[in-house]
């Protein structure tokens, strides 16, 4: 049983929780004590740590215990058993429409309203990551933001301009070619480009995953075609699937001194906000850049391309103290909250506001990389997958997808056809239950 029905079986009791009752409940005598189960541990862990004790400080009626390292599936299984935590965080962003459509979430759209927060605060795909069928179901705390990162001795040991990265996808190709590497053996030794996540390249061609007006799967688009296409000859360019496959197998962790963009073996590389952190710990004469994603020569509309993810809060439909569990993250949204939390936990502000702090973006070397992803998530191509109640699924298919192209056991149209066949039928199953509700 895969990811969404499993939510199915054991959401059957959710869909019954009345949210009118919860709202109902008066807030307890004296001081109103939030457990608050979050996905972090070790140092990201103590950083959310930080933010909660100064949440407590400035809010002696009301004290958030934070409880680390929770899964997502004993979340699911507490609010199940009527025995949630008033506030949660989701590890996999790809639940919230799966518990939103099984009535499991409190809906946030008249705390929102009340609060004096407007939609002007936020950076681009902040909110609608919390949004399902239109109603707000969370609330982001801090974003993650993908661009270009290149290695700027590799590109000049390859004739390449170091202060000039790829502008398109295009460019991005010959790149590839001309800074993979390879030892006197004829072994890769460097890639040039680590393949991207495919999410990010659909993105970046401007492909559509939901029909806004029907609110079901278009994994077959027309654009979603062209960048997997883009994606095999990305891999064609710089060796057989197989020998790509392979020197890849041999990295090492990301995090610490034997990440392979630090050690050499990655030229150019499409990742994360926290990576400018990482490298001036781990590897602190390495020269690099950054920059945004390439776009589509036959696109320039798609100019700026990102990728966004997001902390994603949520209150259960049967928490026991909505009010207070709201009133922490309506405090999450202020600068004062998003900057403390960003200079530790090191992501992208969801308020425009704080991305503008200097303290963020001056200072220590990596800064100013950092500062790099703070603009970026502010393009109006910054995407996001959309949140449905089939996500796990879609998302596992289209990687699955990716593999077939990259290693040829099909073409990208057939590839993304059978997607589709599977995705649209998951679709109608969950329509058809009545545990998620047509898109208006």
């Amino acid at each position: 049983m895969h990811l969404n029905r499993f939510i199915l079986s054991i959401g059957a009791g959710v869909g019954i929780m009345s949210t009118p009752a919860c709202q109902r409940r008066q807030p307890a005598s004296g001081v109103v004590h939030l457990r608050a189960w979050t996905m972090w541990g070790g140092d990201e862990a103590e950083a959310f740590q930080v933010v909660v004790d100064e949440f407590n400080r400035t809010h002696p009626h009301i004290q958030v215990h934070n409880l680390a390292a929770v899964e997502d599936t004993k979340i699911i299984r507490a609010i199940v058993a009527n025995d949630p935590p008033e506030i949660f965080t989701l590890r996999d962003p790809g639940y919230l429409g799966s518990l939103a459509g099984n009535g499991a979430l409190l809906c946030l759209d008249d705390f929102f309203k009340q609060s004096g927060l407007k939609e002007s605060d936020y950076a681009p795909g902040s909110l609608s990551q919390c949004r399902y069928n239109g109603k707000l179901y969370a609330m982001i705390y801090l974003m993650d933001c993908f661009a270009l990162l290149w290695n700027k001795d590799a590109f000049r040991e390859s004739g390449l301009n170091p202060d000039r990265p790829p502008k398109t996808l295009r460019e991005l190709l010959e790149y590839a070619r001309k800074l993979t590497r390879r030892d006197a053996n004829g072994r890769m030794v460097r890639i040039g480009m680590m393949p991207p996540d495919p999410l990010i390249i659909i993105s970046a061609f401007g492909g559509q995953f939901i029909d806004t007006k029907t609110g079901m799967p278009t994994a077959d688009h027309p654009r979603n075609i062209e960048a997997l296409e883009w994606y095999r000859r990305l891999i064609e360019v710089q060796g057989s699937p197989e020998e790509v496959n392979a020197f890849q197998a041999g990295f090492g962790q990301e995090m610490g001194i034997n990440n392979p963009f630090l050690v050499g073996k990655v030229a150019m590389m499409i990742n994360g906000q926290w990576n400018p952190y990482w490298f001036q710990r781990y590897g602190p004469k390495v020269r690099y850049g950054a920059a945004p994603i390439p776009y589509p020569d036959q696109y320039p509309e798609q100019k700026n391309p990102t990728w966004l993810g997001g902390n994603i809060f949520c209150i259960p439909v049967n928490c026991k103290h909505p009010t207070e569990a709201w009133e922490f993250l309506r405090w999450t949204q202020t600068v004062e909250a998003q900057v403390l939390f960003a200079s530790t936990m090191h992501g992208v502000p969801n308020i425009l506001e704080a991305r503008k702090e200097r303290s963020l973006r001056e200072g220590e070397p990596w800064k100013r990389a950092f500062a790099v992803f703070m603009d970026v998530a502010n393009s109006q191509n910054a995407r996001h997958f959309p949140p449905t109640p089939i996500t796990g699924l879609y998302q596992y298919e289209i990687y699955n997808a990716a593999d077939f192209v990259r290693y040829g056991t099909k073409t990208p149209a057939q590839a993304l056809r059978d997607v589709q066949k599977r995705v649209y039928r998951e679709m109608l199953f969950w329509r058809r239950s009545g545990h998620a509700p047509k898109t208006a």
